[in-house]
């Protein structure tokens, strides 16, 4: 069971705790996270969700979830980064990059990670991630037009996707 904080619309906890999968009500929300991981090249890592998810198997993602109960939302990224690819990161490295479009019952804050190097290993999570790659900018782009990322994805970029763009050093 992993319960999480529930939130106002405009990101305040309300104190209230709840089971993840617990119906809210209007004007409740969840807070989910997401990081984008760039390398020193300006390749970006992304992950194919398992088939096992119920929401968009096998599509490719950015990392990130759900902010558990009691967590700030930057500790909530780099548990879930970790989960997810293995990537051991501090919080000093972190940059936000901007709030995802508001879709009830999801809260979203985005950032974003320029490691030095690659790490030697991308550990994935079962049930989780399946695969992983390092794409360019042209590569992303090619994914993008070919709907090979996950719907929300994109759905959630449109509240900071000019940060995205500017942190990756990447123009459109």
């Amino acid at each position: 069971m992993e319960m999480i904080d529930v939130y106002d619309v405009n990101g305040n906890k309300t104190g209230r705790i709840v089971d993840r999968e617990t119906p809210l009500g209007e004007g409740e929300y969840r807070m989910a996270v997401g990081i984008w991981v760039s390398d020193a090249e300006g390749n970006l890592l992304v992950t194919r969700r398992s088939k096992e998810k119920r929401f968009a198997p096998g599509k490719w993602e950015n990392s990130g979830g759900h902010v558990q109960a009691g967590e700030a939302p930057e500790d909530g990224i780099i548990r879930e980064l970790r989960e997810e690819t293995g990537v051991e990161i501090s919080p000093t490295q972190i940059i936000y990059l901007g709030k995802a479009a508001v879709s009830w019952p999801y809260l979203g804050l985005n950032y974003g990670v320029r490691l030095q190097s690659r790490p030697q290993e991308i550990r994935l999570q079962p049930g989780e991630t399946e695969a992983y790659r390092w794409v360019s900018h042209d590569e992303f782009a090619t994914m993008r037009d070919a709907g090979d990322f996950a719907p929300s994805v994109f759905e959630h970029m449109k509240g900071y996707y000019d940060a995205f763009l500017a942190f990756m050093g990447w123009q459109e």
